[in-house]
């Protein structure tokens, strides 16, 4: 039995690193690991999507969305949310 590491299925599965379809599913992956810590830092924080939308003037649909990964967010929206939650953004920008 031949054992195959997570890399290489993930250059088998999705294309080597540096490609537009790697580029891209990392990208999304990113996208849905801040999503899941919004949402679990608000319920952490005992408020509910409506109450986080009003803090940050934004509607409950929204709210959810950005929660469910549907919502394209922007850098002022993520610090928004994240003041709000009393919470601190780091970017770690790096060449690849």
């Amino acid at each position: 039995m031949k054992t195959t590491s997570h890399n290489d299925l993930l250059n088998e599965i999705v294309g080597k690193k540096g490609t537009p379809e790697r580029i891209q599913f990392e990208n999304e992956l990113t996208a849905e690991v801040l999503a899941y810590k919004l949402k679990q830092l608000r319920k952490q924080k005992h408020l509910t999507q409506q109450q986080l939308a009003e803090r940050i003037g934004m509607e409950k649909g929204q709210i959810s969305k950005i929660e469910n990964g549907k919502f394209n967010l922007t850098l002022a929206t993520i610090n928004k949310i994240a003041s709000a939650l009393g919470a601190k953004i780091n970017f770690d920008l790096q060449t690849i």
